[in-house]
């Protein structure tokens, strides 16, 4: 309700704001030719006044009398029909009431002005005639800013409404990737507590200050690639932990690349799945190897594992499906996502194409 209100005083001081300037530009016609004319200037300089102030009540009348009888809407002929006669009513009274203000500034003892040799009724009738169309354009001009108003605002009201769908989504692919992780990890732990507990305490510690990583950043669906690479290092270290001298692990970033915005948390399922399928098809020691660099406006990153590809590179688990999905909401149309065997090397490269959507 709240949202209405502001939305409606918003329309009103946009009609305001056109409104007043084009009767002032009206009045100072009205006020230019009675002086061309040969009328005295006081009694220019309040015609003029007059046409303006009168411009301004009758087209704020105009207005309430449309949203209410024509509901806004100009689209049928009966409804022009109606609109062509207030028009001509609004003309009419116009008409009259510039005549009533002529009549006070003659009994005023202020100059009198005839226009050629035609009668008051004739001038009030050429009057309408000259006035009638202009009613009738603004009319028509303010049903046809009104329909592309609320074109706009149905625009605004759609992507709206697809920005909160690319947010929900988005959520639930981080919601399906957590405990993907958190699976893996604990696992992980539990397997060491009996063979290296020093290890186990270790990688205790180290999720620790990963889960604080994500939990500082559980609302931030867009990082910097550094950020991202702070958070791949601390999962690292929990690896790291855990098969100690087995694992060698590398990551290389330009600066360039550093300071470019990525889907936060978008390199652990890529880590992950090195971790689960790469590394169980090669004997230790194993290396993971994360590099990012630019080329142009693309963002290339590549994450190497020794191993050997055990699927087909079209068929992905949770999180590679994760990251397919946050792609297309983040990159659409602007993204490649490619598993590919490279020699002993498992390789998985995202190139991305100029900033993600911010949803």
């Amino acid at each position: 309700m709240l949202y209405r209100l502001n939305l409606s005083g918003e329309r009103r001081l946009g009609f305001w704001f056109f409104m007043v300037p084009l009767c002032c530009f009206l009045g100072f016609i009205s006020f230019s030719s009675r002086l061309y004319f040969g009328e005295p200037l006081l009694r220019s300089v309040v015609i003029g006044l007059s046409t303006a102030l009168i411009s301004i009540l009758l087209g704020s009348l105009l207005r309430s009398i449309y949203h209410k009888h024509l509901g806004g809407s100009a689209r049928s002929a009966k409804n022009i029909l109606k609109i062509a006669l207030f028009s001509f009513a609004a003309a009419l009274l116009h008409a009259s009431a510039i005549g009533c203000v002529s009549v006070i500034l003659n009994r005023l003892t202020i100059t009198h002005w005839h226009f050629i040799t035609w009668s008051i009724h004739e001038r009030f009738y050429l009057l309408i005639i000259i006035i009638w169309p202009m009613y009738f354009g603004w009319s028509l001009g303010y049903f046809w800013i009104r329909a592309e108003l609320q074109i706009l605002e149905h625009q605004r009201i759609g992507a709206q409404a697809t920005a909160e769908a690319h947010r929900r989504e988005l959520q639930l692919l981080r919601f399906q990737l957590d405990p993907h992780f958190l699976f893996n990890t604990l696992n992980g732990i539990i397997t060491e507590i009996h063979s290296d507990p020093e290890a186990a305490v270790e990688m205790v510690t180290e999720l620790s200050s990963y889960l604080k990583y994500s939990l500082d950043h559980r609302d931030q669906m867009i990082t910097r690639l550094s950020s991202e690479l702070d958070a791949t290092e601390a999962y690292l270290r929990i690896q790291k932990a855990r098969f100690g001298e087995r694992l060698e692990t590398t990551i290389e970033a330009s600066q360039y690349a550093r300071i470019r915005s990525v889907p936060s948390f978008l390199l652990q399922p890529l880590v992950e799945n090195a971790f689960k399928h790469g590394f169980s098809t090669a004997a230790p020691t194993w290396k993971l190897e994360i590099k990012a660099d630019t080329k142009g406006d693309h963002l290339v990153i590549k994450v190497r594992n020794q191993g050997k590809l055990t699927h087909s590179p079209k068929v992905f688990g949770v999180g590679l499906e994760s990251i397919i999905g946050r792609l297309e909401i983040h990159y659409p149309g602007r993204n490649s996502f490619t598993i590919e065997q490279e020699g002993d090397f498992v390789t998985a490269t995202l190139d991305l194409q100029n900033e993600p959507c911010n949803e």
